[in-house]
């Protein structure tokens, strides 16, 4: 493969990853295409040019443009709102583990409810549900640890899949982490801060 096709088949890897997660900092997509260096990273990026589109938000965060989407076929406009910050620490949560299976905003009915996770992934056979905590209440909090319950309870999961998941909730303070774990006792449940996933 020569160098022009290299740059071209690392551009379309970004520019789908971009489409999968919808939003991704500079650091981000360093990481997750092994770009090396910070500089290399910008370099690159800004050689995409009018594929991307960006804004700051403590770093570059890029998303793809009209431009980048007929590129690659997608079909997915994006739009800055206050949920990027909330999706940029769920791709944090992937980036970290690199599961086999990942469907973000995963949706599970049963028995008439409904609960929506952030996220759900497979990794070593085991699935882990994903919460991010990022300006929640803690009442709303604690709404979703017991749906899980419920759905634990319930038995409608492990019918289906076998064991059930394990929940990771992903937030931003000690103080927070401390009343999440209060708050999950006789759930299978790991709390980090979003610090804890650097």
């Amino acid at each position: 493969m020569n160098m022009v096709q290299a740059k071209l088949t690392r551009w379309t890897e970004i520019l789908s990853s971009l489409d999968s997660f919808g939003f991704l900092s500079t650091s981000q997509i360093q990481r997750l295409h092994n770009l090396g260096g910070r500089r290399n990273t910008t370099r690159i990026l800004t050689d995409m040019g009018e594929l991307l589109s960006s804004f700051r938000e403590g770093e570059t965060v890029y998303y793809l443009s009209a431009k980048g989407r007929r590129e690659i076929g997608s079909q997915k406009a994006r739009r800055r709102t206050q949920l990027v910050q909330h999706t940029l620490m769920r791709n944090e949560v992937y980036i970290a583990q690199r599961p086999e299976i990942w469907k973000p905003e995963y949706s599970v009915k049963w028995e008439g409810k409904e609960i929506i996770a952030d996220a759900i992934y497979r990794k070593g056979g085991v699935y882990t549900f994903v919460e991010i905590d990022l300006t929640q209440s803690m009442a709303a909090n604690e709404r979703k640890v017991l749906a899980y319950k419920e759905l634990r309870n319930s038995g409608k999961w492990q019918a289906k899949y076998g064991t059930f998941p394990n929940v990771l909730f992903v937030t931003t303070t000690e103080q927070r982490k401390a009343k999440l774990i209060a708050a999950s006792s006789d759930l299978s449940i790991e709390v980090i801060t979003f610090n804890d996933l650097k």
